[in-house]
């Protein structure tokens, strides 16, 4: 989606003295969509939503990354007396032997898996491991004893070994092993669909609260217009019952008609006030909003649309439903194929190259051993495993296979609504735009009644009652017409949605 360049906000602000009421902001129908993709607070929700599930294949990534080990310890132990006066020899020999272990170890290893299923494993390690004994031998219970003390004469130690191991059957190849990356990568691309979606149904929702506050405005005018009219009219009978040209028990018919459009205008303001404020909470949702809201566009009936065949075909390309759809469906697919192969038996090999060392009197003689590969080794292995009855990976690829028709039958029923919505907002379109031609010619015809049957009250060949009736009937017209002119604005709007182009003719 395009930024969005917005130079609205400072004219918040312009000429406005300290203390004064905002001024009028005023707001064309585009300026209006565009606020609404950037403020509302469902679309940021949306936003959210979309880059949660954007950053999931960068988590599945996570299985390909190096993985660090390494520990070390540090423990001393200490064991008992060895007795053997118990063993039915005491007769001969009395000896205590006490043994202190002192041992230290420490490693490192590095691990990788490869996109084939194969890992890598680099393990280093050393440690020292020493113990000291202590011998006590007394051959008489009275007698003199004899002590022997000796320690470990090489306690240092080491290997090293660079192995890996590659699946043969289960888990070999791109795709069990990059399978929930890739589920993951068409999910992401569905999150971008489905925000496209979510915000064609906001934008519909701007325009219509746009629309609804253009007919209130339009609407007030209209009742300030009719009460305007009624009022000339009482003055005009006030004046022709002074000059007895008119009976008096024609006022209150007009008098109760201006009332009337008194408590019409008053409804008008109120549903003015409501249109307002409600478009003004969705576009400024933060409060720092304009104290009112002059909306600069005109319902006006606009081009004529797209051919239906057109529309449709414009639809198949850029609707996000059909998109997101698709994408769900190669996810499944992909899982699919891992859960097909999980089905194989287990094989695996594994190669590995060590080099090893003897025990030395320090480290050094350690690091000289592998330096100079002095006890170099090697294995090759082969393991085998299989479950005999595989009931999980029978009931996993049960259900993926499941999950892959459910998203083909979702396609399929995505494109039949794609399709009927296309028909709907179309027809709706084209029957929005003769309204507005009828209901012109109607307005027309009625203002020319009016005009008529006031040159008839003039000659005296009317009544004021057929005057005020017609004046009704004009505001009538008015009204109808007005409503033509907003739906057919909002059919327009809901015709772009419906071909999945209202996001791009916003930016």
């Amino acid at each position: 989606m395009k930024p969005l360049r917005l130079t609205l906000l400072p004219l918040l602000v312009a000429g406005m003295a300290w203390g004064a009421e905002p001024a009028p902001l005023r707001l064309t129908h585009r300026d209006a969509l565009r606020l609404g993709l950037a403020n509302l607070l469902q679309a940021r929700i949306a936003r959210e939503i979309r880059e949660q599930l954007r950053q999931e294949p960068e988590a599945q990534m996570g299985i390909f990354d190096w993985q660090l080990a390494a520990s070390a310890s540090n423990g001393k132990l200490e064991f008992g007396d060895i007795d053997p006066r118990f063993s039915g020899l005491s007769n001969l020999y009395l000896t205590n032997l006490n043994t202190v272990q002192d041992v230290r170890t420490a490693s490192l290893g590095l691990s990788k898996l490869d996109a084939f299923g194969g890992t890598v494993n680099l393990n280093f390690s050393t440690g020292y491991n020493a113990s000291s004994y202590l011998l006590n031998n007394q051959t008489l219970p009275i007698g003199p004893s004899a002590n022997l003390a000796f320690d470990t004469l090489n306690p240092y130690y080491g290997s090293l070994s660079l192995s890996y191991t590659q699946p043969l059957l289960r888990g070999f190849g791109r795709a069990a092993t990059e399978a929930k990356l890739r589920a993951a990568t068409e999910e992401a691309k569905g999150a971008s669909e489905g925000f496209r979606t979510r915000m064609q149904d906001l934008l519909t929702r701007v325009d219509n609260l746009y629309w609804d506050q253009v007919y209130a405005s339009q609407n007030l005018e209209n009742k300030k217009l009719a009460l305007k009219l009624a009022q000339a009219q009482l003055e005009e009978d006030q004046e022709r019952v002074k000059s007895e040209m008119l009976a008096p028990i024609e006022l209150p018919q007009t008098e109760a008609t201006v009332a009337e459009r008194e408590k019409q205008l008053l409804a008008a303001q109120a549903l003015l006030t409501n249109a307002q404020a409600a478009l003004l909470e969705n576009l400024f949702p933060d409060g720092d909003r304009p104290g009112a809201l002059e909306l600069v566009d005109a319902p006006v009936p606009g081009p004529e649309p797209v051919p239906l065949a057109q529309a449709k075909t414009t639809a198949l390309a850029h609707r996000p439903e059909i998109g997101q759809a698709q994408y769900s469906l190669a996810a499944n697919q992909s899982l699919e194929k891992a859960a097909s192969n999980a089905m194989l038996p287990k094989l695996d090999t594994q190669v590995a190259v060590i080099r090893d060392t003897t025990t030395h009197t320090d480290v050094n003689g350690v690091f000289n051993d592998w330096s100079q590969g002095r006890y170099p080794g090697y294995y090759v292995g082969l393991s085998f495993s299989f479950p005999l009855e595989n009931r999980t990976s029978r009931a996993r690829l049960a259900q993926a296979r499941s999950a892959i028709r459910g998203s083909e039958y979702l396609v399929k029923d995505t494109l039949i609504s794609v399709n009927l919505d296309v028909e709907r907002a179309y027809t709706d379109l084209i029957t929005a735009r003769k309204q507005v031609e009828a209901a012109d010619k109607a307005l027309a015809f009625w203002k020319e009644t009016l005009d008529a049957e006031m040159a008839k009250l003039e000659n005296g060949m009317s009544t004021p009652f057929f005057v005020l009736q017609r004046q009704d009937q004009l505001d009538q017209a008015r009204t109808a017409d007005l409503e033509a002119r907003i739906t057919a604005e909002k059919a327009r709007t809901n015709f772009k949605r419906a071909m999945g182009t209202l996001v791009d003719s916003v930016n």
